[in-house]
């Protein structure tokens, strides 16, 4: 996988695009790589993989901030102004979604031994 991955380039558009800019070349390049329209090209799939990946990124505002400031790799984010510009409370929920395991179910303690009988 390419480290070095330019979402802007990707999707062929300048790095002041607006939402509704993106919003368009992405559905104009989806049109032109979609592997249903493509069955002869082999890199149609892979491209439009890399156009879905690269739209997620840039139609959510807060994802988009944190690319910019970072690039594509996750490593060089800089929380320090996160903990300014958010009070602690916010923070923490962004950990707890961040490291909570979305799919395991919640553990229920039994009742007590003896309670329905």
């Amino acid at each position: 996988m390419d480290k070095n991955k330019d979402y802007y380039k990707i999707l062929e558009v300048e790095e002041d695009a607006s939402e509704e800019e993106i919003k368009l070349a992405y559905r104009r390049l989806a049109k032109k790589y979609h592997p249903d329209l493509n069955k002869t090209d082999p890199k149609a799939k892979e491209k439009f993989i890399e156009l879905l990946e690269a739209y997620d990124t840039l139609s959510d505002p807060q994802r988009r901030e944190v690319y910019d400031q970072a690039g594509y790799n996750p490593r060089n984010i800089d929380l320090s102004d996160m903990l300014w510009r958010y009070d602690s409370t916010r923070f923490r929920e962004m950990l707890r979604q961040i490291y909570t395991n979305h799919y395991r179910t919640p553990y229920n303690k039994p009742p007590p031994e003896g309670m329905y009988t």
